[in-house]
């Protein structure tokens, strides 16, 4: 049961009754937990509901709560329990939905007005695998209109945990702030040009884009389909592994799903990474990038050599062609995504999205061809970075690289208060040159806190992998956290004192 300030209470007579608190456990305590009879599904979810009502004035993070369903849930997960039924990999954990997910009898609005609130029919596969799983899923929360930049002038913003006047990053916005502020244990976010990578960063989190097609988007708005991606959001990367081994796996129903679609083993503790390869770009990663986020970069980069993995310099394939391919290949895919509601309900639309659709609208078909063939040959040039002999992959490692490491963003990123001008916005080729060509590619991605930077706010580096390599980045990651403590860092939370350090 729970005791004062969020605490665990043990049954165990004259026992000490004060453990983690609910909000920070990660998803194994969490479990165990349950299993144990320390807590109940029912306890969890009361927690969280409790805690997501009194930071709601202060971070906004969800803009719907299922509170029937998730209570009614967790008795039927306390029930299994205590019939002595095999808990799943997931049981009891409280997890968010970005608003692009369906659920079934839920409107999904993606957030915007455009779409009405017609409700879903069926889930989307992503939820239907979670709650396979034992995940109980709390509510929906907020994210920019259509997954683009801006948040819809209907939806107030949902403000930064470790500062709350500091941009929360693209899209998966309210993802990266609920799991930051302890609202859930997991989030789900999508990516098409950075939005699980930048909030990851912005919030202090571990968020994985994996490779295309790897979880299904079955159920899920889209934004720019070939360019689409939907990921676990979580403090620690052995966190997200463990959802995206749930997560994984081929759709029959999804034209994007990955038929070659392997089962993934999270890590247990990752203490040697002797025979890995990490390839490092100098120029890439530190030209034009703010001091802060280079040394984050070299920092990291020290922690895996004194773990013993190799760490060689190597040139990335030219990728500027190809990030610029991003517009004339996402805009035409954003406009087909709303040619049900666009221009018949255009009205309703924000300034940025509807812009995007017009240019979508616009776009020649001779640039769009010139635009995958730049993908296609950057794609297969990073593959031979990874593939030992290639042309393209370095001397140094003649069985190929195991992963490249690149910062998320050049900068640091803004104060909310310089975003009220579209143009002001961090979004565009010099932003995105660490993530929109690995949308391009499919590549998987791993987002983790390399420290914080001079005024207390998070700092991520990614690695990035091979196509289906998440179980590589995954395993260099638990390394990784293994030999720091930046993701057990928590925000101090001014009405959050009972919790919060």
């Amino acid at each position: 049961m729970i005791g004062p300030g969020g605490s665990i209470m043990t049954k165990e007579k004259n026992s000490d009754q004060t453990h983690e608190d609910i909000a920070w456990l990660d998803v194994e305590s969490l479990r165990a937990a349950q299993a144990e009879r320390r807590l109940s599904a029912v306890d969890v979810t009361e927690f969280f509901f409790d805690r997501i009502e009194r930071l709601a004035p202060t971070l906004g993070a969800f803009v719907s709560l299922q509170s029937n369903r998730a209570r009614e849930r967790a008795k039927e997960l306390d029930a299994r329990r205590d019939r002595g039924e095999a808990l799943g990999p997931l049981h009891g954990v409280p997890v968010a939905l970005k608003d692009l997910c369906d659920v079934a009898g839920e409107p999904t609005r993606a957030g915007t007005t455009a779409l009405g609130e017609e409700p879903a029919t069926e889930n989307a596969e992503v939820v239907d695998r979670l709650e396979a799983a034992g995940a109980i899923v709390l509510g929906k929360v907020k994210m920019t209109e259509g997954a683009l930049v801006e948040h819809h002038s209907s939806v107030t913003p949902p403000r930064n945990p470790w500062n709350a006047e500091r941009w929360t990053g693209i899209s998966s916005s309210g993802s990266g702030v609920a799991v930051a502020a302890g609202l859930c244990t997991l989030a789900l976010g999508t990516d098409t040009g950075g939005s699980i990578r930048y909030p990851s960063s912005a919030c202090g989190l571990s968020g994985l884009k994996p490779t295309h097609g790897r979880v299904s988007l079955r159920g899920i708005y889209p934004l720019a389909d070939s360019l689409d991606h939907i990921g676990p959001m979580a403090r620690s990367a052995k966190d997200v592994a463990r959802a995206f081994a749930v997560l994984c796996g081929h759709d029959p129903r999804d034209p994007w799903s990955r038929s070659n679609n392997p089962p993934v083993r999270p890590p247990s503790n990752v203490t040697n990474l002797s025979g890995k390869t990490i390839g490092f770009d100098v120029k890439f990663c530190e030209e034009d990038v703010d001091p802060q986020m280079a040394t984050a970069v070299r920092e990291a980069l020290e922690i895996f050599k004194q773990l013993g993995a190799t760490v060689v310099e190597f040139e990335l394939p030219d990728y500027q062609e190809c990030a610029g391919a991003w517009v004339h290949l996402g805009y035409p895919e954003i406009a087909n995504a709303h040619a049900a509601t666009y221009p018949s309900r255009k009205d309703e639309y924000g300034t940025f999205l509807a812009a995007a659709i017009e240019v979508g609208l616009a776009v020649d078909g001779r640039d769009t061809a010139r635009a995958w063939k730049a993908r296609t040959a950057f794609t297969r040039r990073l593959a031979g970075c990874f593939e030992g002999g290639s042309g393209t992959c370095p001397k140094e490692a003649p069985n190929g690289l195991d992963a490249m490491i690149a910062p998320v963003v050049p900068g640091r990123f803004p104060a909310t208060a310089n975003l009220a001008e579209p143009q002001n916005l961090p979004f565009g080729g010099s932003s995105m040159r660490f993530t929109s060509p690995f949308n391009l590619s499919g590549s998987p991605s791993l987002t983790m806190c390399g420290g914080f930077d001079g005024e207390g706010a998070p700092i991520g580096f990614q690695l990035i992998g091979a196509d289906l390599a998440e179980d590589v980045l995954l395993e260099l990651g638990a390394g990784y956290q293994g030999k720091t403590d930046y993701h057990l860092k928590r925000p101090n939370l001014a009405l959050d004192n009972d919790v919060c350090e």
